[in-house]
Parts: structure tokens; sequence; C-alpha cells
């Protein structure tokens, strides 16, 4: 599974950016600062498609 995929889908769960920052870094082993770089890619990625 790809960050962008999991971020999607914890989203689309309804989950809160919160948890969804700390379930990036779990999963991922990721510190903070590149856990939320992938967050805000991917809200760039949401805005671009609206």
């Amino acid at each position: 599974m790809e960050p962008m995929d999991l971020i999607r889908d914890m989203f689309s769960m309804d989950c809160s950016i919160e948890t969804v920052l700390h379930m990036v870094m779990a999963h991922f082993d990721l510190p903070e600062e590149k856990a939320q770089a992938l967050l805000d890619e991917y809200f760039e990625i949401v805005e671009g498609m609206s």
C-alpha cells in the first residue's frame, strides 16, 4: 500500500487529520515532518481535482 492510498482510505472513513497523520507515521515509520508533507501533497492533489 502506498502512503496516498492509506491517506485516501482514512479520509474516506471520516478520520480526523490528526488520526490520519499518526496512522501514516506509524504505518510507514515516518517522522511527523515527512508524514505532514504527504498530507499536504494529498490536499494539493484533491484541490487540483476540484
